[in-house]
């Protein structure tokens, strides 16, 4: 009885942890846009290298400076 206690506890602290993860992922995803478009944002004279990393994160048919401006 109290083995079967402990992996019913076990598995909802497992479940709750990967609950929790999965729902950091969005905020990961959205932080490193708002660092990309920092940089791409703050490098005055070559704004080449920013801008690849950003268009490969945002895609090549979206606007930068309208992704941007939304965060």
């Amino acid at each position: 009885m109290q083995n079967s206690i402990t992996k019913a506890f076990l598995f909802v602290i497992a479940l709750s942890t990967s609950i929790i993860a999965v729902e950091l992922i969005p905020v990961n995803m959205i932080n490193k846009g708002k660092l990309l478009c920092a940089e791409y944002n703050s490098e005055v004279s070559n704004k080449e290298p920013a801008k690849r990393k950003l268009k490969s994160f945002v895609g090549q048919s979206k606007d930068i400076g309208a992704f941007c401006n939304n965060l």
